[in-house]
């Protein structure tokens, strides 16, 4: 993944798209807020771990979430 500039408007789909390509275990991308570029991933969590590692110096924050009973994700900021 490249640097995401953070004034250019992003779909969700395009995220997915981009990320699939390098981690094909990603099941979706929701954006969590469209007025900003701020998304959830939602995969495995040996694929969630795999982009936390490999992203973690690209984007402002990159957090795990992994609750009991809760579909695990990472809530990225680019």
């Amino acid at each position: 993944m490249e640097k995401i500039e953070s004034n250019k408007p992003v779909s969700a789909d395009d995220i997915f798209n981009d990320i699939k390509e390098d981690f094909p275990g990603v099941e979706r991308v929701v954006m969590e807020d469209e007025n900003e570029t701020i998304f959830c991933i939602y995969a495995a969590d040996d694929v969630l771990w795999k982009i936390f590692e490999d992203w973690m110096e690209l984007v402002s924050s990159i957090e795990f979430n992994a609750g009991t009973n809760e579909e695990h994700y990472l809530r990225v900021i680019p």
